[in-house]
């Protein structure tokens, strides 16, 4: 038995404060919530062949997402095969499409191994889908791996600008990028 009743008392200001600390938290989480939305889209659909391929196993994806646009634009790639833009030394950023500091951007990251071929031109078609639409915008880029190969594996990121944040709504649906060695430079695909 509780000592002169306190003991049940204690245990009703901790129901109240529990209960008043979870609904603080509660309603918390709606305002943050309330400050962004994510919409489902339609229901997308495809038909096609399945070609198998295998992958390039100097060049290879680390990962993928959204961000900003650096401060410091990235060098633009050549759209022209035969002319491809030569990787640097290190790893850098490069740009997809016209770049905007600060924009909301897609971006990829890729990895070239040291087994790296030297002066092997690459195309890398990418696919990306916007809007409400949707407006499916294909790209395609060209580039050469280095006239000495790394002696150390590289880290490329490559950002598509997908515009201004200030512009209210910005609709990634999807995105694709195939990845193509040539067969000598200005002989691709």
């Amino acid at each position: 038995m509780a000592p002169s009743g306190k003991l049940p008392n204690m245990r009703r200001r901790l129901v109240w404060g529990g209960t008043i600390v979870a609904l603080l938290a509660i309603s918390g989480g709606w305002v943050m919530a309330s400050s962004f939305t994510i919409t489902q889209g339609n229901t997308e659909t495809g038909a096609g062949s399945y070609h198998t391929t295998s992958a390039l196993a100097w060049w290879t994806e680390a990962s993928v997402g959204v961000g900003t646009q650096p401060g410091t634009l990235p060098t633009a790639l050549s759209t022209t095969a035969g002319t491809p833009t030569v990787l640097s030394a290190a790893g850098s950023n490069y740009a997809i499409n016209t770049p905007t500091a600060g924009d909301v951007v897609h971006f990829w990251k890729f990895t070239e191994a040291t087994s790296a071929p030297t002066s092997t031109e690459l195309e890398l078609q990418f696919t990306i889908s916007t809007g409400a639409g949707p407006t499916v915008t294909q790209v395609t880029v060209y580039v050469e791996s280095q006239a000495t190969a790394p002696a150390t594996a590289q880290t490329f990121v490559l950002f598509y600008d997908l515009g201004s944040p200030a512009s209210g709504t910005i609709t990634l649906n999807s995105v694709t990028e195939i990845g193509q060695q040539c067969a000598s430079v200005g002989s691709c695909p």
